[in-house]
């Protein structure tokens, strides 16, 4: 057996719930400007594809996780998750 427990990653269909629950931690932990601009991405901005729609919430979670260094870190490590699932989705490397 592998000692290393696999990551779940977020697919397509769960990302709104999993950014909205992303949001409501970091307003709950006091960085309402970094839950602003999830909100916004993700129930505001315009995509005409959803590699744009991807490509703007992945560059607002890298935004936010190097700007604010003092982010808790199961913050920290749920905004990761969700680059990777970005990725996974868009097969980027």
């Amino acid at each position: 057996m592998w000692p290393f427990k696999k990551t779940k990653l977020a697919g397509p269909e769960e990302f709104p719930a999993v950014v909205d629950g992303l949001r409501d931690q970091l307003r709950t932990a006091g960085f309402n400007a970094e839950a602003d601009r999830l909100h916004y991405v993700v129930h505001k901005f315009i995509a005409t594809t959803s590699n744009e729609f991807y490509a703007e919430l992945r560059l607002a979670l890298n935004k936010i996780r190097t700007e604010r260094r003092d982010l808790p870190p199961d913050i920290g490590a749920e905004i990761r998750r969700l680059m990777k699932s970005i990725d996974r989705i868009c097969r980027w490397r």
